[in-house]
């Protein structure tokens, strides 16, 4: 198995190595607003000194503390509809979202004992269905195991919405995983709560294992239909993270959830032979995070509305030169640039000229002129107002 890096983490290395890129902001965040130490304590009317003054710092328990774990689970039933009380059990951390889902696709794809879709290790039969395009990872994964990828694209001409039977009808005998994400990145377009019912039923027909990347389920400012009840079932796994709609990615903190307490074993086999564990200062922090998470995500989730109308704004008086589809939730778009230009020389262009960072959409599987938009940050004015100084420079 070969790894190599994924597509959009080479184009930023290497715009990283021009010496005439500086870059001042970035346009694809896929992050929330960021708080400081000191704002997140003060949400949690706590001193940083009375938080970690008397903190040990020794290993972090491998599992997560109990009281992290149990404001996780907390937290995912407060925006899903499962009939099962998740607890701290059910819940196992990571050192953020990324090494949850390796972990998870090592353990599922290739390490499950019950694994009777893959006898002697042979793969050829087995798949796994997402919809793209997606975080990389989520596809090149299952390729360097050698699994066939069954995909549902998502386009422009019919707004990024999900065709519910064409990706039905990629379900099979063979799945023997089933990839979600909603909200999508990076279209920004969902997968209602009925939706997600006709999905758990076929994963349940066909035995296979689902797993539901929720990382921006909280950035629902339109108040949609986002809740489930993927975790009444004992093959699902959610993956979250502190970074996402909680705009907190220097805690790396992110965690699976599952019914299937054997599963997480699993997990944990394999986290044991990467991070081991968290760090106990993140944890603190995440701790303190979850306790207010409503205060967070409340205030992160006016800053996205705001910034919808401010690029909407943004939009209408440069129509010549860009369109898009407002997303449904989350917090990113993608947005279509009316520019012959080869968008990875777009983007070059952009970075080098105005200092502003985009991902073209061609690093997350989609070939045209896209890139993508994060809407989670209070720059984005000023963000706007160099990037209009670039197509008024250009016209």
């Amino acid at each position: 198995m070969k790894n190599t890096l994924p597509a959009h983490i080479a184009f930023g290395q290497k715009l990283a190595a021009n010496e005439n890129v500086a870059i001042k902001h970035n346009f694809s965040n896929s992050c929330g607003q960021s708080l400081s130490v000191a704002q997140l304590c003060a949400l949690g009317e706590i001193s940083l000194d009375d938080l970690l003054g008397e903190q040990e710092l020794s290993y972090a328990s491998i599992n997560g503390s109990h009281h992290l774990r149990t404001l996780i689970a907390r937290f995912h039933q407060d925006y899903n509809n499962h009939q099962v009380q998740l607890s701290a059990d059910n819940i196992l951390t990571f050192c953020g979202a990324q090494e949850a889902l390796s972990a998870i696709y090592q353990t599922v794809i290739v390490n499950d004992e019950d694994n009777d879709k893959a006898v002697n290790s042979r793969y050829a039969e087995m798949e796994i269905v997402v919809v793209t395009p997606c975080y990389p990872s989520l596809v090149t994964m299952a390729e360097q195991l050698g699994i066939k990828v069954r995909s549902l694209a998502v386009s422009f001409d019919k707004n990024w919405q999900i065709n519910e039977q064409e990706l039905l009808g990629l379900i099979n005998e063979n799945t023997r995983l089933i990839v979600l994400n909603s909200p999508h990145n990076p279209s920004g377009s969902i997968i209602n709560s009925d939706f997600s019912s006709q999905i758990l039923a076929i994963a349940k027909k066909y035995n296979c294992y689902l797993l539901a990347d929720d990382v921006s389920q909280a950035s629902n400012y339109n108040g949609v239909e986002l809740a489930h009840t993927y975790l009444d079932y004992d093959r699902t796994i959610v993956v979250s993270v502190l970074s996402k709609s909680f705009g907190l990615a220097g805690v790396r903190i992110g965690w699976a959830v599952s019914k299937n307490k054997a599963l997480l074993k699993k997990l944990l086999a394999v986290k044991a032979q990467a991070s081991i564990c968290t760090s106990i200062v993140d944890e603190k922090l995440a701790e303190l995070a979850l306790e207010n998470h409503e205060k967070i995500i409340n205030s992160n989730n006016a800053i996205i509305k705001n910034n919808i109308s401010l690029f909407q704004r943004f939009i209408e008086k440069n129509h010549d030169y860009f369109s898009w589809h407002t997303p449904q939730a989350g917090l990113l778009t993608l947005v279509k640039c009316h520019t012959e230009i080869p968008m990875l020389e777009w983007a070059e262009q952009l970075a080098e000229e105005t200092g502003i960072f985009v991902y073209p959409a061609c690093l997350f599987g989609l070939e045209g002129s896209y890139f993508r938009l994060g809407l989670g940050t209070k720059n984005l004015p000023i963000i706007l107002e160099s990037l209009q100084r670039y197509i008024d420079y250009h016209e």
